[in-house]
């Protein structure tokens, strides 16, 4: 007794060559999917042409997002819960960059003592990030609880871009600024 049928038994097809065919287009044209997305996502801060520029075009998304989530009333629960998701999506890419390049860039230069203050904002917005999806998003409280998010991240934003970022960025070469700028892109692509 055979275990596989044989070809005559299948009918005359080879149902798995064709699978298998079918099945490597399918994954080739999912991962295609995937790096495009990838490029995509990565694009402004790519386009920006430096690592300041592209944080605070970051920066902006983030910040028109706020503004369509704080439009909203509190019988829109789900288009809130989908901003809110977009706002943590682009804060998380954003923060990798950030924590993961710039930050430890800044904690080598002068500045040391400003790293850790901008670790620690960032782990405050988090924090207040978790909450507020932790909480039910028809509460007018909700509505509350995030326009305090979005300023405590307009306070941060305003720092880095008034006093931090131009900083670091004057303290560093023509070469060190692009190798960050190359850094930063590769630590948000892998998150894209």
């Amino acid at each position: 007794m055979t275990l596989y049928p044989s070809e005559a038994q299948r009918g005359g097809h080879n149902h798995f060559g064709l699978m298998a065919g079918a099945l490597a287009v399918g994954m080739f044209a999912g991962l295609a999917a995937s790096q495009s997305r990838k490029v995509i996502a990565q694009g402004p801060a790519i386009a920006a042409g430096n690592w300041v520029d592209a944080l605070k075009a970051e920066h902006r998304l983030v910040e028109k997002a706020f503004q369509s989530l704080l439009a909203t009333d509190d019988s829109q629960t789900m288009k809130r819960k989908m901003l809110l998701s977009k706002i943590a999506y682009a804060l998380t890419k954003h923060a990798n960059e950030e924590e993961n390049v710039i930050y430890p860039a800044l904690a080598q230069s002068t500045m040391a003592e400003r790293a850790d203050e901008m670790f620690h904002e960032h782990a405050q917005v988090k924090t207040a990030l978790y909450e507020l999806k932790q909480m039910d998003a028809g509460q007018a409280q909700w509505l509350e609880r995030a326009r305090e998010l979005f300023e405590l991240i307009q306070h941060h934003v305003q720092k880095e871009e008034n006093e931090v970022l131009p900083q670091l960025q004057a303290s560093l070469s023509d070469d060190e600024n692009k190798k960050l700028n190359l850094m930063m892109n590769w630590e948000g692509y892998k998150v894209a």
